[in-house]
């Protein structure tokens, strides 16, 4: 092909090109008829879906109103409010009437409940009321617990029917119950009945809750309206439902099919609503479509035809020949070698005499244009050889002939000029870091990206660790300030306490030694009171034995005492004998006269004697009984005596027992003062090795201030952003978090380095980096259940995914705005996930204070 002439060249293309024209037409063509015959099929889908969807929206807007209109009735309200069903069923027969006369609706059906879910009063059924309608009604539950509106399907006995339900409220906006509007679709399948088509509104068999006629079950699905087209029912059935819901639509031998979902005011689906077209109605269309097509194939194929001839004899007439002159000409100039002697005679005015004059003032233009675009190029390289060696201070002054060219230079002078600017600012960032000036702000340059971005990133991140270092040490220094003044005033208390302790210990030590002879004294006593309660012991029981001996005396006194007192009682019995014989006497004596005087004076002596007998014998008595008295209180104390002796044998015993507990209280005293002895002798020794512990302590916490001084002094020299605070609670993260941004910033500029033309690999994802590791490994923690750590991860994932789309873009040699535009966009991401790991770790700060 490449040694064919160009009128064999333009001829075979002009011939390939037709011929492929014919095939790609034919193709084009025969594609576009079966798209065609597809989008007929989607537009008659969605057609009908729309159809079907309106028709039942219509129905459901009609339901409602009917709801509402029939809710706002004065009487309905009052039956609720009275409990009055009678006046409820005079309320919906006079609707019922007027709904007759001037609506569509010729046998309403109004279901009225309570507020409590309980059947009030069904229009078609008045005597059925009271029954719970919770358990499955739940758009009567959903009304009444929401005082809002329900308009939805729902299924029945009778299947899918249509329930516009309203709350009922009074004038006080008092809930009183609410009001169910019931239709069926037979309206929307006559609808459809009337146009040719055909609607079946079918329920899912699984949710039936009564038992349905056989002649109304379509497979899994039962049919929910009265009004049925026979024919496209029978045909109905031989259909896969389940290749329906899979292909959107179904076509068989006689229909197309559609459907739409039905459900419930929940989002459930309860069934589908099928429609129907007659398929010959479809092909009409499409057999139409087809004929045109064949038609344009047909005027398309000779068009290509004839076109192809005349433009190969035009072609070689009119173009060949004169490019051939053309030809010749420009291998004469060919041959010489400059272009300021040599230019292409002018044989013809047309195009091609044009194209010569046209070549004739090019070769005058490449004849200066050279020369410019020469002085341009030696400027830049000189210019170039500047900025290699550091110098951004020179620009390319000079204008070069080639607009390429030029546009070459504006693209150099530019960025020389950015990079001097972008350099120079990132230089006085790093002169004022150098300085001790950490808080110096870095300027956001737009536009930036690739190496110097990353140089720019870097350094955000070292001044961020240096400000948080900063931060840091400064925390610090005041702790270890405060805590080696506190350090050197404890030393100080230290001293002074172990001199005072030391001196207490002395006094201690005496104090010691003068209770250790008093318990010596005290245990030398209690030994000498030992021998005398021994003695005591002794003299008790000789006392205590005599005490027996009185008693037994006593006792014997007693006896004594006893027998005295009844030879007493007989000597006053003889004298009381003796007392009547005198008087017997005396009687005698008196009896016998003169002869008895004598007698009487024997008898009143003997009634003397038997008196002062009496008398005696009576003295003697008191006293044998005084004596036996005391001999009585002699054996009581006696007794008493003897108890005393053994109390006191008793008490005795247990004086001894203590006096014995005393002495060994007293021994054991001895060996612990003797063991406090050696305490206290051991206290003041550590005490003497406090007091100079104490004093090398406060030496150290007068230097260990200087250093902190000094310390301070340095920091003081510094400026350094004092939020950064936030985030040093945790050390270990100041390192971990910065390094791994100084990651992600080598994990760009890795990828960036390798991105080239025709070159596609793949970078590690956001799972593989070390940053995501570290996501990984922290997923559990507390602050990753913050918005900020959701933030991370959208921004993370946002990196690799568009690191990715830039090797992708370099691979397809893609121009530089595409790629700008996603290199700075990774840009202002990294910048977003720098700032988010920032605010992390300050909310993980935050968390730590609170605990």
């Amino acid at each position: 092909m490449k040694s064919f002439s160009l009128a064999k060249k333009f001829a075979i293309v002009t011939i390939i090109v037709t011929v492929s024209m014919l095939i790609i037409g034919y193709f084009i063509l025969n594609n576009y008829k079966n798209n065609l015959k597809n989008e007929v099929y989607n537009d008659l889908n969605i057609e009908l879906n729309y159809l079907a969807d309106q028709k039942l929206k219509s129905k459901l807007e009609v339901g409602i109103s009917n709801a509402i209109s029939i809710s706002n009735d004065g009487m309905i309200k009052n039956s609720l409010s009275l409990n009055n069903r009678a006046l409820a069923i005079k309320a919906l027969s006079s609707l019922s009437k007027d709904m007759k006369t001037h609506t569509p609706f010729k046998n309403i059906k109004v279901h009225i409940h309570t507020k409590d879910n309980k059947s009030f009063l069904r229009s078609w059924k008045d005597k059925k009321f009271g029954d719970d309608l919770s358990s499955f009604r739940s758009s009567v539950v959903k009304v009444n617990k929401t005082v809002n509106s329900v308009n939805t399907f729902e299924v029945g006995k009778a299947g899918l029917s249509i329930r516009s339900v309203v709350p009922i409220v009074d004038e006080n906006s008092n809930h009183l119950g609410s009001l169910e509007f019931m239709q069926g679709v037979n309206s929307v399948a006559k609808s459809f009945d009337k146009i040719g088509d055909a609607f079946f509104l079918l329920m899912d068999s699984s949710l039936a809750v009564a038992k349905v006629d056989d002649k109304y079950k379509l497979g899994n699905y039962i049919i929910s309206q009265k009004f049925i087209n026979k024919e496209v029912l029978n045909d109905l059935k031989n259909i896969n439902f389940k290749e329906l819901m899979d292909n959107k639509y179904l076509m068989d031998d006689k229909y197309f099919y559609s459907y739409i979902d039905i459900k419930d005011f929940n989002g459930k689906k309860l069934g589908i609503a099928v429609t129907s077209r007659d398929i010959k109605k479809v092909e009409v269309a499409i057999n139409n479509a087809s004929i045109i097509i064949w038609v344009a194939l047909l005027i398309l194929i000779v068009s290509l035809l004839l076109a192809m001839i005349v433009s190969l004899i035009n072609m070689k007439k009119n173009i060949i020949a004169p490019i051939l002159n053309l030809k010749n000409a420009i291998d004469i100039i060919k041959n010489n070698t400059t272009l300021d002697s040599t230019r292409i005679e002018i044989k013809s005015k047309d195009e091609i005499g044009d194209v010569v004059q046209s070549f004739n003032e090019y070769l005058d233009s490449i004849a200066s244009g050279q020369e410019e675009d020469r002085i341009v190029i030696e400027e830049s390289r000189i210019i170039i050889g500047k900025v290699n060696a550091g110098l951004l201070n020179d620009r390319i002054k000079n204008k070069a002939h080639s607009a390429e060219v030029d546009s070459l230079v504006g693209e150099i002078n530019n960025m020389i000029t950015r990079m001097q600017t972008n350099l120079t600012q990132l230089s006085d960032v790093l002169v004022a870091l150098a300085n001790a000036k950490y808080d110096h702000p870095i300027p956001h340059i737009e536009g930036l990206t690739g190496l110097i971005a990353s140089l720019l990133s870097g350094t955000k991140v070292t001044q961020a660790t240096s400000n948080e270092l900063m931060c840091l040490i400064d925390e610090s220094n005041n702790k270890l300030t405060n805590s080696a003044s506190e350090l050197s005033n404890a030393s100080k208390r230290l001293s002074d306490s172990s001199n005072a302790q030391a001196a207490s210990l002395e006094e201690t030590a005496a104090a010691i030694e003068e209770i250790s002879a008093t318990i010596d004294r005290s245990s030398q006593s209690a030994t000498k009171m030992a021998l005398y309660a021994q003695n005591v012991t002794k003299s008790n029981e000789i006392g205590k034995t005599l005490a027996y001996k009185t008693s037994e005396s006593m006792e014997q006194l007693s006896v004594e005492v006893n027998a005295i007192h009844e030879s007493i009682s007989v000597i006053d019995q003889i004298a009381f004998q003796t007392n009547i014989l005198s008087l017997n006497a005396a009687v005698e004596a008196a009896t016998a006269g003169e002869a008895g005087k004598g007698f009487a004076v024997v008898a009143q002596e003997v009634r003397n004697l038997a008196s002062r007998s009496a008398e005696a014998a009576k003295e003697i008595k008191d006293l044998v009984e005084s004596a036996t008295s005391k001999a009585k209180d002699g054996k009581e104390i006696t007794t008493k005596m003897i108890s005393g002796y053994n109390e006191l044998n008793e008490n005795i015993e247990v004086t001894i027992q203590l006096i014995e507990d005393v002495a060994t209280a007293s021994k054991e005293q001895q060996l612990a003062m003797a063991q406090i002895n050696d305490t206290v002798n051991s206290l003041d020794q550590a005490t003497q090795q406090n007091a100079s512990l104490a004093s090398n302590i406060n030496n150290m916490a007068g230097v260990t201030t200087s250093l902190a001084v000094q310390l301070q002094s340095v920091v003081n020299k510094t400026s350094f952003d004092k939020k950064a605070k936030a985030l040093i609670c945790d050390t270990d993260l100041i390192f971990d978090v910065n390094k791994l941004k100084s990651d992600h910033i080598v994990f760009k500029n890795t990828n960036f380095a390798q991105c080239k033309s025709k070159h596609t690999f793949t970078v590690k994802n956001h799972h593989e980096c070390n940053l995501g590791k570290w996501i990984d490994a922290n997923k559990d923690s507390e602050f990753a259940k913050s918005n900020e750590w959701q933030e991370l991860l959208i921004a993370h994932r946002r990196v690799h995914s568009m690191v990715q789309d830039t090797v992708d873009l370099y691979a397809q040699d893609y121009d530089n705005e595409h790629i700008f535009a996603v290199t700075e966009n990774i840009e202002k991401n990294i910048e977003i996930v720098f700032e988010l790991l920032n605010r992390i770790r300050e909310i993980n700060c935050k968390s730590q204070d609170l605990k």
